[in-house]
């Protein structure tokens, strides 16, 4: 899946972008608040999907070689996690929609041939 495709899926605001916003797609996603339950999966190219707005979502994602992360749920996002994503290169997006409705969403895409 790549990104504008993902930005458009989810309604998403693109809060931090990536140098390789353009080009890297997402293989699989892992919908979790829990980052030690991210620490344990095993994926080619993650997108995180999560409703825990911290830094910790941000080095987590740096840990596993995740391409993005999407914050769910509207949750306030605080003023040093775009800039920790951003010197981290990894895209954040945020959306109103609950988590259940960004599986459903990303689902879909991923149906139609999103994945690369």
């Amino acid at each position: 899946m790549k990104f504008n495709d993902i930005v458009d899926a989810l309604d998403a605001r693109v809060v931090a972008r990536s140098a390789a916003f353009d080009d890297c797609s997402a293989d699989s996603v892992i919908v979790s608040d829990l980052m030690s339950d991210v620490l344990m999966m095993e994926k080619s190219a993650p997108l995180i999907v999560s409703s825990l707005s911290s830094d910790q979502t941000i080095r987590t994602a740096s840990m596993v070689d995740a391409v993005g992360v999407v914050i769910a749920q509207n949750k306030p996002l605080p003023d040093k996690m775009a800039g920790l994503a951003e010197e981290l290169d990894i895209t954040l997006l945020h959306t109103q929609l609950e988590k259940f409705e960004c599986c459903v969403r990303l689902g879909e895409l991923l149906n139609k041939g999103g994945a690369a």
